[in-house]
């Protein structure tokens, strides 16, 4: 008699992926917003979320590490948003003194009101020996309600070019000419990347098939969840054991600074709900500014318990549509010359549902 063989479970392969990000524009979306978005993957299991106003600049919200302010994620309000991914290694390393990249981001936050603005920030830190990221380069993306821009770059040099078209995405490869000859990466890692930029645009647009349909919130946050690539099962996929938050964030192209939103993973995507926060939030709860909050998720994680799908999936339906409600009712007020503080009440009035309804459903206290 043949003895049984003994299957051995796929692992995940610990690449060191860092990111993946891609860019929805209004040609793909619903009309209304540019959607960016960024899936984190790192070590780090102490998260802030942050809002701030640093007198004479731009007000800024972001979701960013417990250790110091900064911005992994994050919008302003002129409606501009950037997310950051790592890049490639090559020998133009920046291992000195410096900033990192979401203090870079924090900064063009404060400072820029377009995301051509932005970009040139980021820019202005590299070139001046500011940019710390050492043995590896980076990867922008910074959009704003009328464009969006995708940067690469490591120590030496830069490279940016603005999205033409309705889409892009990005996990951990550079694209452009400019620094492609620079890259010192490995044809596996290469690979790999590959796969998950590949697995987005699958999820989004059904391998070319589904190419008409809308990209909404939903559909992002699906892609955002992947947890295996089918074609290589060992391949770090786009949600996995480092993926320790993701933002989708929705630039109103009509009133920038009043109606832009973020959907906020405050943690491992498939163990918490999407959380729509919108810019003009009156009070943001203790739990999120102190990281209570991402805490529960991450011992969520740690106990093994994913959020059933059906379960989780209806209920972000039930918040996204109880959000864009009271988003459509201030976009009428302020078409009328409403103020921003009633538009503010109305979007408050929603988020403060939703905030309790998410608590009741993870158990948060």
């Amino acid at each position: 008699m043949k003895k049984e063989e003994k299957k051995t479970p796929v692992r995940e392969v610990r690449d060191r992926h860092e990111c993946t990000s891609w860019v929805v524009l209004t040609g793909a979306t619903e009309g209304r917003s540019v959607m960016l978005h960024k899936n984190r993957d790192s070590d780090v299991v102490k998260l802030q979320f942050y809002r701030r106003k640093p007198r004479g600049k731009n007000s800024w919200m972001a979701l960013g590490d417990a250790s110091r302010v900064t911005a992994n994620m994050g919008l302003n309000d002129k409606g501009v948003a950037i997310v950051m991914n790592c890049g490639d290694p090559s020998d133009g390393t920046s291992e000195g003194p410096g900033a990192s990249t979401p203090v870079i981001a924090k900064t063009a936050l404060e400072e820029c009101a377009t995301a051509a603005a932005a970009v040139e920030k980021i820019k202005e830190f590299v070139e001046t020996k500011r940019y710390h990221h050492g043995k590896r380069g980076s990867i922008w993306f910074v959009a704003d309600a009328c464009e969006a821009w995708i940067a690469e770059n490591d120590g030496l040099r830069f490279a940016a070019h603005r999205v033409e078209g309705d889409f892009d995405v990005r996990a951990n490869a550079w694209h452009f000419p400019e620094m492609i000859p620079f890259s010192q990466q490995t044809p596996e890692g290469l690979v790999n990347y590959s796969r998950r930029e590949f697995a987005v645009r699958d999820h989004l647009f059904a391998r070319g098939r589904e190419y008409a349909r809308p990209v909404t919130v939903e559909l992002i946050s699906e892609a955002s969840r992947i947890p295996v690539l089918p074609e290589a099962p060992a391949c770090y996929p786009l949600c996995g054991s480092r993926t320790n938050s993701a933002a989708t964030i929705a630039v109103d192209c009509e009133f920038p600074g009043s109606l832009s939103t973020m959907f906020i993973a405050f943690g491992p995507p498939r163990y918490t709900l999407y959380l729509p926060v919108p810019f003009l939030l009156k009070m943001i709860p203790e739990a999120l500014t102190s990281g209570r909050f991402s805490d529960a998720i991450f011992a969520r994680r740690a106990s093994g318990a994913e959020l059933p799908e059906k379960q989780r999936d209806a209920l972000e339906k039930k918040m996204n549509r109880r959000h864009h409600a009271a988003a459509e009712k201030a976009r009428k007020l302020l078409r009328k010359g409403g103020s921003g503080e009633e538009a503010a009440a109305l979007l408050s009035e929603a988020f403060r549902e939703n905030w309790k309804e998410a608590c009741v459903y993870l158990d948060f206290k």
